[in-house]
């Protein structure tokens, strides 16, 4: 059975290289917008609350695979209902709240872009890149209190064994 955790959390291990790779590319293209903005003089506020938002957002997101990562670790040990486990999975639902709120920064842009090409869809497709993060960190806070019961009742079981 141990054998079967480890080869499906490597497995996943492997899923997180291209989501590494894929934000590691988002920095590159970004940096590559700010710098040619700024060569054609074409800087204001707010798109530079636009590429910081995003920035930040970036880092914030490469910290939780770090974590993903940590908590794939405890699970390949056999220690994925403990308090590390617990703490790893608090960290990542702060992460994701705060990847929600700074990405509240990209809809001023977001607006911008709708007074200059009339196209209010963009918008509904910024508002659905900010909120993203939100939802995932309320699954998470779920996923939180399950694991809290079940390490819980785990405790109460070794208790009376």
């Amino acid at each position: 059975m141990k054998e079967i955790s480890k080869i499906k959390t490597t497995f996943l291990k492997v899923a997180l290289v291209p989501v590494i790779a894929f934000i590691l590319f988002f920095f590159v293209v970004l940096t590559q917008g700010l710098i040619s903005s700024y060569s054609d003089h074409d800087i204001y506020f707010v798109k530079i609350l636009f590429y910081l938002a995003l920035y930040i957002a970036a880092a914030l997101s490469l910290v939780v695979t770090i974590f993903v990562y940590r908590i794939l670790l405890l699970i390949e040990r056999g220690t994925a209902f403990t308090e590390p486990a617990l703490k790893i999975i608090s960290t990542i639902k702060k992460l994701s709240f705060a990847t929600f709120f700074v990405l509240l920064g990209i809809l001023p842009m977001t607006y911008h872009i709708i007074e200059v090409i009339h196209a209010p869809v963009i918008m509904v497709i910024g508002v659905a890149i900010s909120v993203t993060p939100l939802i995932v960190a309320i699954f998470i806070a779920t996923i939180e209190k399950l694991l809290q019961s079940v390490i819980q009742i785990k405790s109460e079981n070794d208790l009376t064994v």
